[in-house]
């Protein structure tokens, strides 16, 4: 009973935003329309959503923000003291030619943890990471609708995990690393008011010494400290109308695949987006929603349903977002927006024989971005 309890301390190994460990969506804009960037132009943000659509800057455009992140997480009626974060985003973008366009964007990309350190039936856990992608990228416009693009992508994460077993503390600090990959873009105007995009991100692994391997022998349990960010790949629609922009975005997130996230039986996920915004007067109102069943399942061996359930909390699956954005000034615009993920309740019964006790994970996010846009 002891080691099956221990065996949750693993969660630190991935943080839940929203859609498994990932964000919605990288920006304010983007996330004020439930996450879409695939196919919608936003400016300087497109450089890590679709790097294609940098091909649309007219100019030089600064874009930086923060997103006050907040997850309510309780596990069999103990609430997780990691309610709080900061995920900072920077964005650049600049025109060089009619055919050439760059950009680089900053993004968090993930930032959450679990604390039960004062809980004793969760081992005093506490788990945190903490993962940042930088993506230098450019765009190619190859005719007046088609148009490619193309972002390396240097990703840094640092992970901890600290819990008590058997009256001893587990844990060695924080460990981190670097990871490289890359994403690749399209976009194509069908006309002037609608156009498709798609968009390829390759896997990018990363190994947290002595974090997972550590973690894992206290239940005499052989696992790995690699943990790799899925790829993913997706497709997205907008089309303008007037004052009103409408955009739909899908995309496949590959966890079976990932080292870490397949040994636990994650599952892949689908990931549905669509939002409306409508913009006037200097001024857009945006509204958005997001949809993705969450990736875990119930496993035959009861340690990772604890795992999975316990402090593993991606459960997350339906997201609502609203957005405004203002011009206070000729080059200088200022955006707010909120996600708000209703509650989930996901409960491993322990039927046949496939938990040693029942789990009920319970798990409800808000967050908010600010954000400035500079452009001349």
């Amino acid at each position: 009973m002891k080691k099956v309890i221990v065996l949750s301390t693993i969660s630190a190994m991935a943080l839940f935003a929203t859609n498994g460990d990932n964000l919605i969506g990288l920006g304010g804009k983007a996330r004020g329309m439930g996450g879409v960037g695939i196919a919608t132009y936003f400016g300087a943000e497109n450089a890590l959503s679709n790097p294609a659509l940098l091909s649309k800057s007219t100019g030089f455009e600064f874009d930086f923000g923060a997103t006050y992140f907040s997850p309510d997480v309780k596990v069999n009626g103990k609430t997780s003291k990691a309610d709080t974060n900061m995920i900072p985003e920077i964005s650049i973008s600049s025109k060089i030619n009619d055919k050439l366009s760059y950009g680089i964007g900053m993004f968090g990309s993930a930032g959450m943890g679990v604390d039960f350190r004062d809980e004793a039936t969760i081992s005093n856990a506490r788990t945190n990471l903490l993962l940042m992608k930088i993506a230098p990228a450019i765009s190619y416009k190859i005719n007046e609708k088609f148009a490619i693009g193309f972002a390396p992508v240097i990703q840094y994460g640092a992970l901890q995990i600290s819990f008590i077993s058997s009256n001893n503390q587990v844990g060695n600090g924080t460990s981190d690393d670097f990871g490289l990959g890359y994403e690749f873009g399209g976009a194509y105007d069908i006309d002037k008011n609608s156009r498709i995009g798609f968009v390829y991100k390759s896997a990018i692994d990363m190994k947290y010494k002595d974090q997972i391997s550590k973690a894992g022998e206290a239940f005499m349990m052989t696992l790995s400290d690699h943990l790799e960010q899925p790829e993913e790949y997706g497709i997205g629609y907008s089309y303008n109308y007037g004052n009103y922009t409408f955009a739909f975005d899908y995309k496949k997130i590959k966890w079976s695949d990932a080292k870490g996230y397949k040994e636990f039986g994650w599952d892949d996920q689908n990931v549905y987006a669509i939002g409306a915004k409508y913009e006037a007067c200097g001024s857009w109102y945006s509204i958005g929603y997001n949809y993705a069943k969450t990736p875990l399942k119930e496993q035959a061996d009861p340690r990772f349903n604890t795992f999975n359930y316990m402090m593993f909390p991606a459960t997350a699956e339906k997201h609502y977002t609203v957005g405004y954005g203002r011009k206070l000034t000729k080059n200088l615009t200022i955006g707010l927006n909120i996600v708000y993920a209703p509650e989930t309740t996901k409960t491993v019964t322990g039927k046949n024989g496939m938990s040693n006790f029942p789990i009920e994970t319970k798990h409800s996010e808000t967050s908010s971005t600010i954000s400035f846009k500079y452009n001349f």
